[in-house]
């Protein structure tokens, strides 16, 4: 590869050994310590990182993929000293279709980087989430992540149409990039949020979409949670798919009113359509519209964390000094339990002293998040994960599955066994046979 594309520097190891995982969400009974990889690789192609791959399998070195480090679980934090594979120099766009409304990019293309490219084109990216001027194509398929715009366009693994990737064992594996086939198993899914336990993700076919016609924005209060679920439900029960659904609490009292931002985007005709149906479903519940310049701020402020954080890498994970610690919940429901676990949920941590600070849904009535606040030491953080561990214990009860955004990492994997139940050593088998050296990413996904 050359010196200058394998780096030693203690400095950028220590970068490199953490993600975006806030000291704040880590259990102290549980706690997580990273160490100093080897060092950091910086491959420019497939076959580089092959090269990489095989060294590490032949003398049993973990290796480790990175790619925007904006990942909320830890899933690229290094666990024992080896190689982190860092893409982000692999990141052209090799080829737009644009009558097929397809894209080839390079797995360490940044998302953001990605978009304004496909703009020139009249195109753009389907993916939209909060990391979109940090994280990588790579890192998002990785994690199946979900983005602002998912409501109308699907998670990340729902726009991949094909994967170029390399085993463990050093095999390329290539897919191909189609709408549909039915000749097997689709093996997109072994990188789908996989988080690179099953292989190194190089390149993606991903489906895009025409920039649209017109878009249209807007907020409205609900006097109440329940009454803004009930207009979210009569939107997907009348066929309409928002691209912009972010619903909760507008203050910190569950009780209270909640604000929903609504959007639609596409063909005007198409727009102005939905946008009645919309409107005309939330003002039969209560809803008040609000002043359009709040939601145009929502919209054009949806990616600022995501640049505070870019800014400075190294700040979640040390201990805050407001001795506040908080944690978010992104749970999939059937819709038909989101409120009675949105009670429980009010209810438990009331038990516990731990505060229900907001709750809400995103893209869809399953989809529910919330959050959670201890104040205090040390004991208070270990308060706050006990409450955290008993909702998402909660969850299974309810019919849930724990996470739908950011994956599992090293925050979640504890909970796996609960999660999949006997299927979970059925993906054990299934790495065991591809990485029979366990080098791919040791210790995520509960594996």
């Amino acid at each position: 590869m050359g010196a200058a594309s394998v780096l030693t520097d203690p400095d950028e190891l220590d970068l490199h050994s953490w993600d975006a995982l806030s000291h704040g969400r880590i259990h102290p009974a549980h706690p997580i310590v990273p160490v100093q990889p080897l060092c950091v690789c910086t491959p420019a192609s497939t076959a580089e990182v092959q090269a990489v791959v095989d060294v590490a399998n032949r003398d049993r070195v973990p290796l480790v993929p990175y790619g925007g480090g904006s990942g909320l679980m830890g899933a690229a934090v290094s666990l024992t000293p080896g190689i982190v594979v860092d893409l982000r120099r692999m990141n052209a766009v090799l080829d737009i279709d644009a009558d097929s409304f397809t894209v080839r990019v390079q797995a360490g293309a940044v998302l953001e980087a990605l978009d304004t490219e496909l703009q020139r084109t009249g195109l753009m990216l389907g993916h939209d989430p909060w990391t979109l001027p940090v994280a990588t194509v790579g890192g998002a398929v990785s994690t199946n992540s979900l983005g602002y715009r998912g409501g109308k366009y699907g998670s990340m693994g729902n726009q991949v149409l094909g994967v170029e990737a390399v085993l463990p064992q050093g095999q390329v594996c290539r897919t191909r990039g189609v709408a549909k086939s039915s000749t097997g198993i689709n093996l997109n899914h072994l990188f789908i949020g996989g988080e690179g336990c099953f292989g190194i993700l190089t390149e993606a076919t991903l489906r895009v979409f025409p920039v649209p016609e017109a878009r249209t924005l807007h907020a409205v209060r609900f006097p109440s949670f329940d009454r803004g679920f009930d207009a979210v439900r009569a939107f997907f029960a009348a066929g309409l798919r928002p691209v912009l659904l972010d619903y909760g609490d507008e203050a910190e009292d569950p009780g209270g009113p909640s604000v929903l931002y609504l959007g639609f985007e596409g063909k005007a005709e198409v727009v102005a359509a939905e946008e009645a149906v919309a409107l005309k479903a939330c003002l039969e519940r209560q809803g008040e519209r609000l002043d359009p310049d709040r939601a145009q701020r929502f919209w054009r402020e949806r990616h600022a964390s995501a640049r505070r954080f870019a800014a400075n890498r190294r700040e979640r994970r040390r201990p805050g000094e407001s001795g506040v610690h908080q944690d978010w919940v992104h749970v999939a429901l059937p819709a038909s339990r989101v409120l009675a676990f949105r009670k429980e949920a009010i209810a438990m941590a009331a038990e516990r002293g731990v505060r229900f600070r907001e709750s809400g849904l995103w893209t869809g009535p399953e989809l529910f998040s919330l959050r959670l606040s201890r104040e205090g030491g040390e004991g208070a953080r270990a308060e706050l994960g006990d409450a955290v561990s008993a909702l998402l214990r909660a969850v299974h009860r309810f019919g849930g599955s724990v996470e739908y955004c950011h994956g599992v990492g090293l925050k979640l994997a504890p909970l796996m066994d609960r999660e999949h139940g006997d299927t979970l050593e059925a993906m054990r088998s299934l790495k065991r046979c591809l990485d029979p050296n366990g080098i791919m990413n040791p210790g995520k996904l509960g594996l």
